[in-house]
């Protein structure tokens, strides 16, 4: 699949790092998916090619792999022939814990908080005051 080793750096966020359910191994696939998605924003690498990078068993890379998942850093987007049920595509996208509560909003909901009705009343504030440089004398 890759024929090349990514020359993208990993992460490890502290969520990840410090979660005593996940395997050591685990979190190592983690910091290889945040790799894979820095050049794409998303990972497309199958089983095979990580079975192959750490030398270890499907059965391992599927364990891994629904630890992540189940925890929620990861979430696999598999899409399959219709005919056959033959898988065509794997797709993974990681997010942290604390931001997921975004993904289950619309972005019209997320831009609504920052809307110029409260732009404008902070500087419709600053614009009242004499002067915003604390140093500069105000007249009086």
């Amino acid at each position: 699949m890759f024929n090349e080793e990514p020359a993208y750096y990993s992460i490890i966020p502290a969520p990840v790092r410090y979660d005593k359910r996940l395997t050591p191994s685990a979190k190592i696939l983690y910091a290889e998916i945040t790799s894979l998605t820095n050049q794409l924003g998303f990972c497309y690498a199958n089983n095979r090619y990580f079975e192959e990078l750490y030398q270890v068993s499907k059965q391992s890379i599927n364990s891994w792999l629904k630890q992540l998942e189940e925890y929620g850093y990861i979430e696999r987007h598999i899409y399959r022939d219709k005919g056959s049920k033959e898988i065509l595509n794997r797709y993974i996208t990681i997010f942290e814990k604390p931001i997921q509560i975004n993904f289950n909003r619309s972005i019209q909901e997320i831009f609504k908080e920052n809307n110029k009705y409260l732009n404008n009343k902070s500087n419709n504030y600053l614009k009242g005051r004499k002067s915003l440089n604390p140093r500069k004398k105000q007249k009086k």
